[in-house]
């Protein structure tokens, strides 16, 4: 889990760091030409009032947590933040333009003006099994863009934590046994507990007619092509 001011500091500093640890410790065996891992990038803003602050204050509390939890299985980058050893995140407004900028001037996301989370690839090319010296670069083909305070606001999620765990939890299970995982195989793994958890719903209200709520409950977790 990751503070970064740029995207480059998110690379160079975090992310292929990270990963190349990874790798020296797992190397990848055979051929490969690249390796993938899923990142998600928050776009969270800690200068805002109302249910925004309250936000932002869960997820600056959650962040220890969440850095533990996620371990290996889900990299996790804070844009517009920096992080001290043994201190709190601290919010930097300069930055997370910045980052904005940065993110919108390479991919077709546009920022909603509130809290917005995308699970994408990172994809590393390799030599002879390990990180090449080019280094590794986000992967905007397949993206599952995810407007925070809209799912909360429709039901989608109870709360940040929860969403975040269950990305955590599905990118642990995808990963058994594996070197990598990539946003699609935890897309299939969402779609397939929540459409479950929605028909079971649907079905305890005998109302054939409510089947929205599955397309409800899948909608945001799609996976879209952002790139440019």
């Amino acid at each position: 889990m990751f503070a970064a001011h740029s995207l480059e500091e998110a690379r160079k500093y975090d992310l292929d760091l990270a990963i190349g640890n990874r790798l020296a410790q797992n190397p990848i065996v055979g051929d490969a030409e690249s390796v993938c891992f899923p990142v998600g990038l928050f776009f969270i803003r800690g200068d805002r009032k109302g249910p925004g602050e309250q936000l932002t204050q869960q997820a600056v509390a959650s962040y220890g947590y969440w850095n533990a939890d996620s371990s290996d299985y889900l990299d996790l980058v804070f844009f517009g933040w920096g992080k001290e050893e043994g201190a709190p995140p601290v919010y930097n407004d300069e930055a997370f333009r910045h980052c904005k900028n940065q993110v919108e001037k390479i991919s077709k996301w546009r920022y909603t003006g509130e809290t917005d989370l995308l699970l994408l690839n990172y994809v590393c090319p390799l030599v002879q099994g390990s990180l090449s010296g080019e280094g590794g670069d986000f992967s905007f083909e397949s993206v599952i863009w995810l407007p925070v305070e809209r799912m909360i606001d429709s039901k989608t999620i109870r709360s940040l934590d929860g969403l975040v765990q269950e990305l955590i939890n599905q990118a642990k299970d995808v990963r058994k046994g594996k070197r990598e995982a990539d946003v699609w195989e935890i897309s299939d793994r969402i779609g397939y507990y929540r459409s479950r958890r929605a028909l079971w719903n649907s079905f305890r209200k005998f109302l054939l007619r409510d089947f929205d709520q599955v397309w409800n409950e899948l909608r945001p977790f799609a996976v879209c092509d952002l790139r440019v």
